[in-house]
């Protein structure tokens, strides 16, 4: 996937593709999106939730989010904002929902583990094995136990692993900062689809500078601006220089 997609058709197309790089490289195509204020923020600081896309760019946040095989969140966002993470502005399948949760914080009335289309899958730091009765279990969630790093969070390259073995050919990850930081400082991005909003907040940044020893400097490449609405939507690929 040597070009970046400039729009929702070619997006399409990339993910099409999501099974060819996903044997050849041994882990998922993996999209970041997020929407960010004018200022970089995308929470505010009490990373109490705030509106910040517009109905268009929103409309193509679940367009991403329909040709997505599945859809990642961090136990930060589902505590703070309790998403649903579906396509129900859009005609399309939803994706399925991944949660990073290493110590299995996700509470049993959180709207992904209700969901009844899909059961969502867990990723935890239990090297024990869960109890067969886990209520987690029980409410139909899919548990899965995944070693965690040094910092004491999943190790994403293991999971990768796992995700490659189950033949998981493309991810769209959507946050929030902390592991949105993680898949960038381990290089695990091929696009980015970023809404910048005219708006001011004075939050939180996407780029959790507490996880970074130093700031990062990503170059991006095939850089595609598109106008919608009041917003700019930013598509581009990361130069990771090694590739």
């Amino acid at each position: 996937m040597k070009n970046s997609p400039k729009s929702i058709e070619g997006f399409r197309t990339a993910i099409d593709q999501a099974r060819k790089f996903r044997q050849k490289s041994g882990r998922p195509y993996i999209t970041i999106s997020y929407a960010q204020s004018l200022d970089g923020s995308i929470a505010a600081l009490n990373k109490q939730q705030i509106q910040l896309s517009g109905r268009e760019s929103m409309l193509l946040t679940h367009q991403l989010r329909a040709c997505c095989q599945f859809i990642l969140v961090g136990i930060g966002t589902v505590l703070a904002d309790n998403p649903s993470l579906t396509v129900r502005l859009v005609e399309g399948q939803n994706p399925q929902p991944i949660i990073l949760d290493t110590h299995l914080r996700t509470p049993p009335g959180a709207a992904l583990v209700r969901r009844s289309d899909l059961s969502t899958w867990i990723v935890n730091g239990n090297h024990d094995r869960v109890e067969p009765n886990h209520e987690l279990k029980h409410k139909g969630a899919t548990l899965i136990s995944c070693r965690c790093g040094a910092d004491g969070l999943i190790d994403l390259l293991a999971l990768m692993g796992e995700l490659d073995r189950r033949n998981v050919d493309s991810i769209m990850v959507e946050g929030g900062a902390r592991v949105i930081t993680s898949f960038i400082k381990l290089k695990l991005a091929d696009l980015f689809v970023v809404t910048v909003s005219p708006k001011l907040v004075g939050g939180l940044p996407v780029i959790d500078t507490a996880s970074f020893k130093a700031a990062p400097h990503i170059q991006l490449k095939d850089v595609h601006y598109q106008r919608l609405g009041a917003d700019l939507i930013i598509w581009a690929r990361p130069n990771w220089g090694d590739r």
